[in-house]
């Protein structure tokens, strides 16, 4: 579908106001290779300009514009183009609203910092709207033959109608209606007998039974007309029969020869003729009558036929394809101990019992799990009578349709909530915590920078202040595991050659496993590029190295497999958090203990462990998956007790080229003084960091302004008498955050160098710096980090050698 979207040029129109925004998508639509043109609007009336003057293939916009949102170029694309699939692709659409677009009429939604996606969600779009146009196009034919077929059967003279093997009509043509005063629509379902009356019916009944064995017969009937004119017929009935001779029903014409009974020669020739388009007519109706068998028996819905006492008469393709069976294989067999139950305890006694109720006139319904020759799945069945003409209950019909994937989805959301949840609560957590700890570092090193100068007087303090400094490093440890978790940390992605990152670290896992454990890495030659934080990559690998070495405490192999994968749309049926595409995978698989279903469904939580006190945190397993989702990678577990466990790391392929040997980042060199009326001004709404962040830098020899709130950091930068060289800000600030007091500072002052800090920055997404670096001193920090990030951000030097960078792009 995709090569046929892109058999000529693509016409899009991009409904975004910002210039930047619009090259970033252009640039990854023609790094993809999709030929295209587009044309560029943001406001109401250029869009209602643009498509009713111009022709397009697709709409791409952007969730927020000015005056004008993206909600309301949906209302006027679904009024003025309905035909054109649109794709929201912004930078501050949430879940709910993506859903919510979904369901107004959008095709796709793409988020500005997963732009990659955009080519595929373009092409599959168009390609899906070209299939709905085909599917049109069928349509109307099915129903154009329909109409010709009933045209060509109205414009005879002869009654021509089709019966059900119970002798009911199931079509008539118009000549009815002069013949008996019947409407086509008045005959169907109703019996012969009730047309021709009871009399009339017997008489030809022996004619009919040799009909429904398979013959065709034709005979002379005297029949009364509507208005009680006797009238001679000459009936032809062909039956239509099923590919294994069943007969299904038949076709019966009949046509009145009164008029012409004294030449019976003619009437001959004459019949053979009529016969011949009768031929024709019938096997067109038993092409028509064969699609519509072939829909039903392609139906996904699982339909069984049963006897009162819960036998099989008959099913249909979907249902045998569950238990990989024939219809000879279960014909005439016991439904409730067929392969669909027989292999799941307790389901088989459900099944008989909802059959009986079925057979006494109670429909019933159950969502049943059941174990089949293809797999685990769900189904949701109801067994309901089947009444006959009379009332009477004659068969049990037994309807199932398969849950397995809303199931895995409900499954798969109620998991994504309860993680979202822990996330949201452990952020807070660390926010608040790292807080405190940047006080207590900077304290502990400040007091370690005084007993230094004491020498040997300061007797046990130094080590004192040492242990403590080292207890802090190891509690800001944990708050980095608990912001990976949430998907808040800090990341620097860049393009990584997985296979030089395993070779890196393979002494380091050799002396991080011991001796008992046997390691093994197994490179690919062509292993693509990812985009990925390597630091974080290293912390992830290792993470899961100790945890596999603490399921073999009796010695073990590891394998650690570098490969390129392509998951396809079945296996991607399986996994709904994982799309499918391109990826380049690390599969870390030990021979330790294994884990449990209930453990598995834990194991990503924050501080859960099965390992006795004092030997884990919990938060080695719960790290790694947060850097995966933040990353854009997936996690997939599988694990069997008492046969080891694999966890697999997929990340999408990148379009960059793969990088050389990273370096190790330079050491700072040459010395820094501060110059004269160097000015900060510290934006910190926590009154105990904020102290100790003006003490610090006032020791450190600069000038120094502090605000409490973003509100008052701007009133201080409109005074007059003040010249501000560096804004030092907190991002997470009430009223207004650090994004938002950064913004408006540099426009005020263009010259402005910023320098952010943060433990939690959870607004990270609204910054709007799209395609930039930002400078981010993470919490906790210490005295000479701080000095040498605002040293390096007044240098203008990269935030690397200070804080943390993060890249936006």
């Amino acid at each position: 579908m995709a090569e046929a979207a892109t058999a000529k040029t693509i016409r899009i129109l991009m409904v975004e106001d910002s210039a930047l925004d619009a090259e970033l998508i252009t640039a990854q639509l023609k790094r993809a290779g999709v030929p295209f043109t587009a044309e560029r609007t943001w406001s109401h009336q250029g869009m209602l300009d643009a498509l009713t003057t111009m022709p397009f293939d697709v709409i791409l916009a952007d969730h927020v514009l000015p005056g004008f949102d993206g909600d309301a170029a949906l209302a006027l694309a679904s009024e003025i183009a309905p035909q054109i699939p649109f794709i929201f692709v912004s930078g501050t659409l949430t879940e709910e609203l993506a859903v919510q677009a979904l369901k107004r009429g959008a095709r796709d939604y793409v988020v500005k910092s997963r732009l990659q996606r955009l080519p595929d969600a373009v092409l599959r779009a168009i390609g899906e709207a070209q299939e709905r146009r085909r599917l049109q196009r069928v349509e109307a034919e099915l129903h154009e033959s329909h109409q010709r077929l009933r045209l060509i059967t109205d414009s005879l003279p002869a009654l021509i109608a089709y019966f059900g093997h119970d002798h009911r009509y199931r079509f008539a043509n118009n000549a009815y209606v002069e013949w008996h005063g019947r409407t086509p629509e008045s005959l169907i379902g109703r019996h012969t007998r009730e047309v021709i009356g009871e009399d009339t019916f017997n008489s030809i009944q022996q004619h009919l039974d040799r009909v429904l064995l398979g013959e065709k017969v034709s005979f002379d009937l005297l029949s009364l007309r509507g208005d009680g004119t006797p009238r001679h017929a000459q009936v032809d009935c062909v039956p239509e029969l099923a590919p294994d001779g069943a007969v299904l029903g038949y076709y019966a014409m009949a046509r009145d020869i009164s008029e012409l009974k004294h030449a019976q020669a003619l009437l001959r020739a004459n019949n053979e003729s009529l016969e011949r388009q009768v031929d024709e007519r019938t096997s067109a109706l038993h092409r028509s009558e064969s699609r519509l068998q072939a829909l039903f028996e392609s139906s996904f819905q699982h339909q069984n036929l049963l006897t009162l006492d819960g036998h099989i008469i008959d099913t249909n393709s979907a249902s045998l394809a569950a238990i990989l069976a024939d219809k000879e294989d279960v014909r005439g067999s016991l439904y409730c101990e067929s392969a669909w139950f027989a292999d799941t305890p307790g389901v088989p006694g459900v099944v008989c019992t909802a059959i009986l109720e079925a057979a006494a006139g109670n429909a019933s319904r159950h969502e049943l799990e059941l174990r089949l020759p293809t797999g685990k799945r769900t189904f949701d069945f109801s067994f309901r009578p089947l009444f006959d003409h009379q009332a009477r209950i004659t068969a049990v019909v037994s309807e199932a349709v398969e849950t397995t994937a809303r199931r895995q989805a409900e499954e798969a959301l109620r998991h994504s909530q309860k993680i979202e949840a822990v996330g949201q609560l452990t952020g807070g957590i660390a926010h608040d915590f790292n807080n405190i700890l940047t006080v207590i570092a900077g304290n502990i090193e400040y007091a370690k920078m005084l007993t230094d100068r004491l020498g040997d007087a300061a007797g046990n303090s130094s080590r004192s202040l040492d242990n403590a400094m080292k207890g802090v490093m190891r509690a800001a440890n944990v708050t980095q595991r608990l912001l990976a978790f949430s998907r808040r940390q800090p990341l620097k992605n860049m393009p990584v050659d997985l296979n030089e990152e395993m070779r890196g670290m393979q002494d380091m896992l050799k002396r991080s496993l011991g001796e008992l454990v046997q390691i093994d890495v197994l490179h690919s030659p062509d292993i693509w590029c990812v985009e990925i934080d390597p630091n974080q990559l290293e912390a992830s690998i290792l993470n899961l190295a100790v945890n596999a070495r603490d399921a073999m405490p009796e010695g073990g192999r590891l394998t650690i497999e570098i490969d390129n994968i392509h998951l396809d749309k079945d296996y991607a049926a399986q996994h709904p958090d994982v799309p499918p595409g391109q990826y380049a995978m690390i599969r870390v698989r030990d021979s330790g203990q294994g884990m449990s279903a209930e453990v598995m469904g834990r194991v990503f939580e924050p501080f859960f462990t099965t390992k006795e006190v004092g030997r884990g945190t919990g938060l080695g397993l719960s790290m790694v998956y947060g850097f995966a989702k933040q990353s854009g990678c997936h996690v997939l577990l599988d694990s069997i007790e008492g046969s080891g466990t694999t966890i697999t790391l997929l990340f999408p392929r990148s379009a960059s080229a793969l990088p050389g040997t990273r370096q190790a980042e330079a050491q700072e060199a040459n010395a820094y003084e501060v110059e004269e009326e160097t000015t900060v001004l510290v934006a910190e709404d926590n009154d105990d960091v904020r102290a100790y962040t003006v003490d610090t830098l006032r020791q450190l020899g600069y000038r120094v302004l502090e605000a409490h709130d973003g509100p008052s950091a701007l009133r201080l930068l409109e005074r007059p008498d003040v010249s501000v060289d560096l804004l030092f800000s907190d991002i997470v600030m009430p009223g207004m955050s650090g994004w938002a007091l950064a913004k408006q500072a540099i426009g005020r002052k263009p010259g402005l160098r910023v320098l952010f800090t943060s433990g939690y920055p959870r607004d990270i997404d609204a910054s709007g710096t799209v395609g930039r670096t930002i400078a981010l001193l993470a919490k906790p920090f210490t005295r000479s980090d701080l000095a040498r990030s605002i040293r390096a951000s007044l240098q203008d030097e990269s935030a690397a050698q200070g804080g943390e960078t993060l890249d936006r792009g």
